[in-house]
């Protein structure tokens, strides 16, 4: 009975409970090896964030801004122009060059250009080349210009997707090209505005986020391949910051210029009281003011020597939004469903 038992003990323990402890081994390896990885990673990283970065001298050098007629574009423009930097700035409309040229010193050059439109593109590139000398080159493009429609995808017709496209990616792409040969010549800097809306996509900006996620994947394309050329291409991941986008007003016109578009069956479907829920929802929403902080990020990226790839900009990006996009998808969306009111439901879902 003995040897019986011992028998059975040896066939129960094999292959099976040996497999588990060979499991149990490994996976106790592994972890032995990944948690020093991580710590000594992040110590690294923590180290190389504390040390002091030495700074290049960007006075009388060129740099390129795009949508500088209000919001950061407009802000970096000026800072930059007070820090004796050569400034190109462009700007969609006769009014807001007028408005730069008024509170900056005559070094800033503007120009009106549309950035879907090629052939403006085109145009300013032949000036800018014609004015800047042959050996300088442009030591910065900062591609600002960008628009933004809130409302649920259901409100939001084909043409809204396209036309935010045509200026937040494809525009960006189209002038970055074109620019690019004079960045080279300097072995300058590409700064290209994201959002934390380019690392997770929340409700009511589909049409934005889906621009932001493009904007990410070119400009990595980008910067990798810029290596060889010695550019630094670096991102603008702001939060929710104070600007024309965010402005309770804009956001409740985009609103009802959306709902007066949709069709009778999608008005009962979600219901005025819908709208009026939503509308009142943006008005609760806080943007940081510190639009400075934004602007630091930039003329960072264009003076450090050794400019980071992303700048994460304010509170809600560095510790909500950006931890939210490493969470798994179904803990992402649980707490992003809890951030919204709870009766805040389209009336035909109920």
């Amino acid at each position: 009975n003995s040897n019986a038992s011992d028998r059975d003990f040896l066939i129960a323990k094999t292959p099976t409970s040996a497999s588990q402890e060979h499991h149990s081994v490994s996976t106790h390896q592994l972890m032995s090896f990944l948690i020093p990885v991580f710590v000594g990673c992040l110590a690294v990283y923590l180290a190389w964030r504390l040390i002091p970065r030495s700074n290049v001298e960007i006075k009388d050098k060129y740099v390129l801004i795009t949508g500088c007629d209000s919001g950061f574009g407009r802000k970096t423009a000026i800072r930059l122009d007070e820090m004796g930097v050569r400034v190109i700035a462009t700007c969609l409309t006769k009014e807001g060059e007028q408005n730069l040229k008024s509170v900056t010193s005559d070094r800033l050059k503007t120009f009106q250009m549309d950035v879907t439109n090629s052939q403006h593109i085109r145009d300013v590139f032949d000036e800018v080349e014609r004015r800047i000398p042959d050996e300088t080159g442009l030591w910065g493009l900062v591609n600002n210009a960008g628009i933004h429609i809130q409302s649920p995808i259901d409100w939001q017709p084909l043409d809204n997707f396209k036309r935010i496209a045509d200026v937040n990616l494809w525009g960006m792409i189209d002038v970055t090209k074109t620019f690019l040969p004079l960045v080279k010549k300097a072995r300058g800097r590409v700064v290209t505005f994201s959002s934390t809306a380019g690392r997770i996509a929340f409700s009511c900006i589909a049409p934005y986020a889906v621009t932001k996620y493009g904007v990410e994947a070119f400009s990595d394309a980008l910067r990798r391949e810029m290596y060889s050329w010695g550019i630094k291409v670096s991102i603008m991941e702001p939060g929710c910051f104070q600007t024309g986008m965010t402005q309770p007003a804009a956001i409740e016109r985009q609103l009802r210029q959306c709902w007066n578009n949709l069709s009778d069956e999608l008005k009962k479907e979600y219901g005025e009281e819908y709208l009026e829920k939503s509308i009142a929802l943006s008005t609760l929403v806080s943007p940081s003011g510190r639009t400075g902080d934004v602007v630091d990020a930039v003329v960072d990226a264009l003076t450090s020597q050794t400019p980071r790839d992303r700048y994460l900009i304010g509170f809600d990006a560095k510790f909500i939004f950006a931890w939210l996009a490493l969470f798994p998808t179904s803990m992402a969306d649980f707490i992003l469903k809890r951030m919204v009111p709870q009766d805040l439901v389209p009336l035909g879902s109920k």
